[in-house]
């Protein structure tokens, strides 16, 4: 593991710890303030919007410009809409925040981009994954802890102290090494016209569409409906942590073949975590299926792994981007769906996901697009 991947891992490490601390008890914050849940559905897909609008801008200047002064930018996003978050006095005004921090997200396809320059020939969903897996350890414990802190105080000392922590994370990352962008050769936004980059969207919204439908008031159905509190359903989020750690580190070694098992595996266990939620009211049960949905990140890492050599490495970026658009576009519809048939039945995002997936995995290993993974072939940056 090179230096710049080092300290890239360890910001995305203290990323965790502060998005970990609000971000499963967030639906929670937006109804205390006042919203429903068909609101608190369209709350969590504008931060959703707001990430998929930038992902595409970003994916092309990766290409084209220097990326450690991008990079910061988006953490220095991150700082400013927590602080807004903790001044919030109803949900409107948080959307404010919440759209801040979804468009921090352009820094994402940058950060693969800059990941997979700095990889030296490593298979870029083993590098993704492992990158996740320092995100996913650092959110291990935050949810708890944010929930607790929740409780003794308030949510919004939990926001200002989120803010701390990604001001640490952003001291780290100045200390990367600069990047520059390739020299381009390839064909720019024409590169979109080809089918085959269309067609692995056109999978990822669907296959995200069907995952993600069952997670945005996740949290408000354990609480509403299973009665936790909110102590408890912050620890769901540690347990969640475990689960996305774990399933990152397996299954990024799964993947590497000719069939994206991984990915397949990654749908099922998605598939039986909302079974779980669905039909059993225990709080073991409803544990284990917090722990099942950690695949859900995994599969994000595994899917832009294989998105990462679609345009070829000098628009890198580009593809990534691409896909990063793609996934969240299904998140965005998939809060504002979840959040309309949860005021109709709270169980019904579930039942969703449920008859969605088993049809988005046969597609998966059936895709042409999964034919091979190629090797990422290192280039120096500047």
């Amino acid at each position: 593991m090179r230096r710049d991947i080092r300290i890239i891992n360890l910001a995305v490490f203290l990323w965790g710890v502060g998005e970990g601390l609000f971000i499963t008890i967030q639906p929670l914050y937006i109804q205390a303030l006042g919203a429903n849940p068909a609101q608190i559905g369209g709350v969590l897909s504008l931060m959703a919007l707001a990430a998929a609008l930038t992902y595409l801008p970003a994916g092309y200047l990766a290409d084209r410009l220097p990326r450690k002064p991008a990079l910061l930018g988006g953490w220095v996003c991150g700082v400013l809409a927590m602080l807004i978050a903790a001044l919030a006095r109803d949900w409107r005004a948080l959307t404010v925040a919440i759209a801040i921090y979804g468009a921090s997200a352009y820094s994402v396809p940058i950060l693969n981009t800059y990941l997979a320059t700095a990889a030296e020939g490593q298979r870029l969903g083993r590098v993704f994954t492992t990158n996740m897996a320092f995100y996913t350890t650092g959110v291990l414990l935050a949810p708890t802890a944010g929930g607790l802190l929740a409780e003794w105080f308030s949510m919004r000392a939990v926001y200002l102290i989120s803010a701390g922590v990604f001001g640490l994370s952003l001291l780290v990352m100045l200390k990367i090494t600069p990047q520059r962008a390739l020299p381009h050769q390839g064909e720019g936004w024409q590169a979109l016209r080809r089918g085959r980059p269309l067609r692995f969207a056109a999978w990822l919204w669907f296959s995200f569409l069907a995952m993600y439908v069952s997670f945005p008031l996740a949290a408000n159905f354990v609480a509403d409906v299973r009665r936790l509190s909110t102590a408890q359903v912050g620890m769901m989020g540690s347990v969640y942590a475990v689960g996305m750690t774990v399933f990152s580190l397996l299954l990024g070694r799964l993947d590497g073949g000719r069939r994206p098992w991984g990915i397949a595996l990654a749908q099922g266990l998605v598939w039986m975590s909302a079974l779980l939620l669905a039909l059993a009211p225990g709080i073991g049960a409803i544990g284990c299926a917090f722990f099942l949905r950690g695949a859900y990140l995994a599969c994000r890492g595994l899917s832009q792994g294989r998105a990462g050599d679609l345009l070829g490495a000098t628009q890198r970026g580009l593809s990534l981007a691409v896909a990063q658009t793609a996934m969240s576009l299904a998140e965005v519809i998939g809060a504002m769906v979840a959040g309309r048939l949860y005021a109709v039945r709270p169980d019904a995002p579930f039942i969703v996901t449920l008859v969605a997936v088993p049809v988005m995995m046969v597609v998966t290993l059936a895709l042409p697009e999964f034919g091979r993974v190629q090797e990422v072939s290192y280039q120096p940056g500047g």
